[in-house]
Parts: C-alpha cells; sequence; structure tokens
C-alpha cells in the first residue's frame, strides 16, 4: 500500500499484490514447500507470473511469508481479532489453520478487494472476515471501527510488506495510531528495511527522482525498536532473515554472521511488539 496515491499508482499497487501472489504460488508449487496457498496462483495471473519469471528468485519472499504464517499462528486465542494492513492479495483468512471465533480485517485500497474478491467468492474463511476500504497515510481507523473493530479484544496487527511504501510520518502515525487501538496482550507484526537500502545502486534511480520532486523517501530505519516504544508499545523484539527463527533452510548464514551476512544497516528487520 502506498499513500496517496493516484488512480494510476494504486494500479501499481495491485501489480505489487500480483507478484507477491505469484511468489506464493512458485512456493506452494515445491515440494518442500513452506506454505500452501491455493489461490496464488489465480490471484497472481500472467501479469504476476511475468513479472516473477523476469526477476532473480528471492528466497527472502517465502521466508517472510512463512515467519509471519508462524507468528500469527502463535499469537492467535479464540476471538482474536487479526487486522491485515495492507492488505493486498493476502489469503491468510482463508488458508490459515485460525480459530472460528477469530475475526480478520483487512484494510487496503477499494481497488485491491475488486481484484481478489470475484476469485475468493467460492472460498471459505476460517473465522468471519471483514473488509475494510482505507488508505492507510489518510484517516483510517474510523473505517476499522465502522466495520466493527473492538478495542477490548486482543489484536494481531500485520503489515507485511507495507512499511517501505509509507513516509516516515506515515509509519510513525501508524505505529501510534495501532497502540491507542489496542488492548493488552496485542501484538504488531512487522518487516521494516535498514537505510542501507536507500543507498544501493538499484535504488538510486528512486531516490534521485524522489528528492527531486519534494516527495518522501520510503521509510526505512535501522532502530526499529525505539520506532515502536516511542508509538507507545511496551516491548519490541527483532530477528533478521537468515538467523535459525527466520531461515526454514532457505536463507544461508556465514560463519559468525547476525543476519545472511548483511551489513548492519542493510538488515531487513522482523519485528514483534507486544502490548501489556
Amino acid at each position: 500500500m502506498t499513500p496517496h496515491l493516484e488512480p494510476q499508482a494504486q494500479a501499481t499497487v495491485v501489480g505489487t499484490g500480483r507478484w507477491i501472489a505469484a511468489a506464493r504460488a512458485l512456493e506452494t508449487a515445491r515440494a518442500d514447500r513452506l506454505f500452501n496457498d491455493p489461490w496464488a496462483e489465480q490471484l497472481a495471473g500472467e501479469t504476476g507470473k511475468a513479472t516473477v519469471e523476469a526477476a532473480d528468485y528471492n528466497p527472502f519472499l517465502p521466508v517472510r511469508t512463512r515467519y509471519f504464517d508462524d507468528q500469527i499462528i502463535r499469537a492467535a486465542r479464540p476471538n482474536s481479532q487479526i487486522v491485515l494492513l495492507g492488505a493486498g492479495l493476502d489469503t491468510r483468512a482463508f488458508r490459515l489453520p485460525l480459530p472460528a471465533s477469530c475475526t480478520v480485517f483487512e484494510i487496503d485500497y477499494a481497488e485491491a478487494f475488486t481484484e481478489k474478491e470475484p476469485i475468493l467468492c467460492t472460498a471459505t474463511a476460517r473465522g468471519e472476515r471483514r473488509c475494510v476500504h482505507a488508505d492507510l497515510s489518510g484517516p483510517w481507523t474510523e473505517a476499522l471501527l465502522d466495520a466493527g473493530f473492538d478495542q477490548r479484544a486482543p489484536t494481531i496487527w500485520v503489515a507485511e510488506g507495507l512499511f517501505y511504501y509509507l513516509a516516515a510520518i506515515d509509519a510513525e502515525s501508524l505505529v501510534h495510531a495501532t497502540a491507542a487501538l489496542s488492548a493488552k496482550g496485542s501484538t504488531f507484526l512487522a518487516d521494516i528495511f535498514g537505510t542501507g537500502l536507500l543507498e544501493l545502486e538499484g535504488m538510486a534511480p528512486l531516490v534521485t527522482a524522489r528528492k527531486k520532486a519534494g516527495r518522501p523517501l520510503p521509510f526505512c530505519t535501522d532502530s526499529p525498536k525505539a520506532l515502536f516504544k516511542a508509538g507507545g508499545w511496551n516491548n519490541a523484539a527483532v530477528v533478521h532473515p537468515g538467523q535459525p527463527a527466520a531461515n526454514f533452510g532457505r536463507l544461508t548464514q556465514r560463519p559468525g554472521a547476525r543476519d545472511a551476512g548483511h551489513e548492519s544497516n542493510l538488515r531487513t528487520h522482523l519485528v514483534t511488539a507486544t502490548l501489556f
């Protein structure tokens, strides 16, 4: 999800969703798959498939998906609420073994749901599923409350692949807003890039173009724990891809390396923040 998008840019967001769905389809087809998403191939379509085929294989994508899957399953309890922030073409409400009493809220632009609902119309969600049309860089909390979100119930917030698309002010606002809406026992799951991403050669055209246009850069931070603490979350733990908890035999880690050999500011931070 990208903030303040014009219609053409919103179409790009749907295109990104197709690419991620295609990566899930590729993983689902493996004999040693880390998860099963029977809807991914259809959601990806030919556009998503072509995008994946044109790029180098990225083993981080299935590792991230499986990591979040495990964290959600571990945290889910009867009557839990799960909020997928920038849900895109996510299918977790259908494919994860959630308690039947759980409620899954999916927040994203209307375009994302227009794309996915016809494909999922014959599928059965594991719990109750509610779609919320909103822009996460705007006044989205009222739309969530109107959809029946219960501030008294523990919530699992999931921001997979979202923070990169937010400006710093929107990322900070999101962390604050979710903490304010959360009951004790709630959890926030997110992946956030380190600032070294913006220094990579491949990112130079985007960085230059945004600076020239006076637009904010993608949100990155080397201090994710501080971000969540300042936002009102009591505690935040960080795992880096390649470490034992986020590896699944797919990411190699050099002896002595803490996160698959990346420099500290090139790390991807897999954050689990809690409220107690």
